[in-house]
């Protein structure tokens, strides 16, 4: 069963992928931004966020794994290297898991501004996953040309 015609970017996937990698090199950029901004301006923080020093490390661990998996994914795409875009959809497959559950939490504690923020977090993990799988079937109809088939 084939998808739908407005979710098959088989014809421009290299510029949907170009824009999903671009995404995912900001968020890793922005998280470790904020665990930078947290660390350096951390005397004019509140005292209530000071005592979170678990969110702190939290999300400098986040900034970190967020880079890994966007330079994972460059490699992949530019380097056309199917293992690494096999890796990062098992990564997207956890992370869409969870916020799953985060959804499910947020809705069963009634927090609506959570759960709309889930939901689009959600719908921007669903297209990075989507264009990341056709990517993948596309690199691998891809095929080299072959050399000295009609030479001597």
């Amino acid at each position: 069963m084939g998808l739908p015609a407005f979710l098959n970017f088989s014809n421009n996937i290299r510029t949907h992928a170009t824009f999903v990698g671009v995404m995912l090199s900001l968020d890793a950029v922005v998280t470790l931004l904020l665990s930078l901004a947290w660390s350096l301006e951390e005397d004019k923080l509140p005292d209530n966020i000071k005592q979170m020093t678990a969110l702190k490390e939290g999300i400098l661990v986040m900034g970190i794994v967020n880079s890994l998996f966007a330079l994972l994914y460059w490699i992949g795409y530019l380097k056309r290297q199917r293992w690494c875009l096999t890796v990062f959809i098992g990564f997207m497959a956890i992370a869409i898991t969870l916020q799953f559950i985060g959804l499910l939490g947020a809705m069963l504690q009634l927090n609506f501004v959570s759960a709309c923020v889930m939901l689009i977090v959600l719908a921007i993990n669903g297209y990075v996953l989507l264009v990341v799988l056709q990517l993948r079937k596309a690199n691998s109809e891809f095929t080299m040309p072959q050399q000295g088939v009609y030479g001597v």
